[in-house]
């Protein structure tokens, strides 16, 4: 694939996450799916995560929205879109479809050092620290990287935003595209908000009240 610059002379959001599952996928020899279902979603306990839905689960699925002049706009029914059923084609580069209590477990992980309730680590504590530090460098930190204004205060890990600086400097956590916001706080606590708006300045404005007030 023809690259956007040379390897550590640029950052891009989201574009690595792809590669990575197509690449994974091909070295395992099997689906990302499978492999991710298999080597840690059934490992940890995360029954309900993975890339599209099973026929008999349909109806846990919402029905999603967009505002449009301030209205809703239905963008994906209940009970179907895009995560219902085997999707036709290969999806080593998309997104996961989860629950809330998978998701609050994984953020508990996450708070303890990605250790389950035994102690027995899940990768090693350099592996946690270089995820949930800031691994831009500074030149690469561009307006046109990312939206305006992240890179005040903010970094980026290993596929989570970080805090640089103020009273909650090392929390880190993600924005969905679907109104939803989650952070970690190391060994302390987390919060999860869930939507089914898509951002908007009008949801920003929610999301950034969840973390202010948290």
């Amino acid at each position: 694939m023809p690259l956007a610059f040379q390897p550590g002379r640029g950052w891009r959001y989201h574009h690595s996450f792809g590669l990575l599952g197509v690449l994974v996928s091909r070295v395992v020899g099997m689906t990302l799916d499978d492999y991710l279902r298999a080597d840690l979603f059934e490992r940890i306990g995360m029954p309900d995560t993975g890339f599209w839905v099973p026929e008999d689960k349909h109806r846990r699925l919402p029905a999603a929205y967009r505002l449009e002049d301030g209205a809703p706009v239905e963008t994906e029914p209940a009970g179907g879109g895009f995560y219902a059923g085997p999707p036709p084609f290969d999806v080593s580069h998309t997104e996961l479809v989860s629950t809330a209590a998978d998701f609050a477990w994984l953020a508990q992980l996450l708070r303890d050092g990605f250790r389950l309730p035994d102690g027995t680590p899940l990768i090693t504590a350099d592996h946690v620290a270089a995820m949930t530090s800031d691994q831009v460098a500074a030149e690469s930190k561009t307006p046109d990287s990312f939206f305006p204004g992240f890179w005040s205060g903010n970094g980026w890990g290993y596929g989570v935003g970080i805090d640089l600086v103020g009273e909650h400097a090392g929390r880190f956590g993600w924005s969905g595209g679907q109104g939803t916001d989650f952070f970690v706080d190391p060994g302390a606590g987390y919060g999860i908000l869930l939507t089914q708006v898509e951002l908007s300045p009008e949801t920003f404005e929610v999301v950034g009240a969840f973390q202010a007030s948290a």
